[in-house]
């Protein structure tokens, strides 16, 4: 008869039927820090590669004639340099429209003194050194500025790993909070239903009997909230990525989590459930051994 789940503990209408509400809201928070994390990891690597790859030398000539001569001569020098894979002059109709987020949609004879660019693409794992390579742009063109986005490109990162420590930081929290919780909850099923046990060590139940009772009522309880909490993620994680497809291809939209990369979010339920499951087995088992 010890071989069947005894049904001496809460069931759903009691207070303990909120524990998979509470549960689904500490899934949907670790959900939603892990996808974020993993998202920004793979977004700022993807968006950064192409700046690492490619750097941009400006002409900054006020005389136009000047500014073509020192433009064709910075690009014969760059197109001798090892290690460059291609320097192309962008057309002005192209730089025009790298300034018009900020300056609006303006005609090419507006008179905007706009310097001339070049886009040079670096080969894989290049070995330049920009400093010298600076130097020589300078030498043969007096108006050349070399700007490798390594500055800011390093701000960025930097910013994109305390995010990722923080998300981190909740997660960490989000499960030692779930922990917490199902400890309580453990605890004050098995105060209130003290007498009950008393009752059925006196008749030969042994320990693994009633921790297996809890074992069944924490697993539904973690796989109901994970399933709440992933799907409620989910969700959230659509919404905003769908919204973010508006604001094109740039910095926002790169570090938004992947619809199609988030299969591994469904293991989290299960997840949930074995960590629910866990914890209330070692806290019965435990607070049982001390009724001894």
């Amino acid at each position: 008869m010890w071989g069947r789940t005894l049904q001496f503990l809460p069931n759903a209408k009691d207070r303990e039927g909120l524990l998979p509400w509470v549960i689904g809201v500490m899934l949907f928070l670790c959900t939603l820090a892990v996808a974020s994390a993993f998202a920004i990891n793979s977004g700022v690597a993807r968006w950064s590669s192409g700046l690492t790859s490619n750097i941009t030398v400006q002409i900054i000539v006020a005389d136009e004639a000047a500014r073509t001569q020192q433009t064709e001569a910075a690009l014969r020098l760059l197109e001798a340099t090892p290690g460059i894979v291609s320097a192309e002059i962008l057309a002005s109709s192209e730089v025009m429209a790298l300034v018009s987020p900020w300056l609006g949609d303006l005609p090419l004879d507006a008179g905007l003194p706009v310097p001339n660019l070049i886009d040079i693409t670096l080969e894989p794992e290049a070995n330049i050194n920009i400093q010298a390579l600076g130097e020589r742009l300078r030498a043969t063109a007096a108006g050349a500025v070399i700007d490798d986005h390594q500055a800011w490109l390093s701000q960025i990162l930097d910013l994109a790993t305390m995010i990722q420590v923080i998300m981190t930081a909740v997660v960490f929290m989000v499960i030692l909070s779930t922990i917490a919780i199902v400890i309580f909850g453990c605890r004050a099923g098995l105060a209130t239903h003290a007498d009950s046990i008393e009752i059925m060590h006196l008749m030969g139940a042994e320990d693994r009997v009633i921790c297996h009772a809890f074992d069944l009522k924490y697993l539904k309880h973690g796989l109901k909230g994970g399933i709440l909490g992933v799907v409620l993620a989910g969700i959230t994680l659509w919404l905003t990525s769908s919204i973010a497809t508006d604001l094109g291809e740039g910095l926002v939209s790169s570090v938004l989590p992947s619809n199609n990369g988030n299969v591994w979010l469904l293991l989290l339920p299960l997840a949930a459930a074995g960590l629910t499951t866990i914890t209330a087995r070692l806290t019965v088992h435990r607070a049982l051994q001390d009724m001894m």
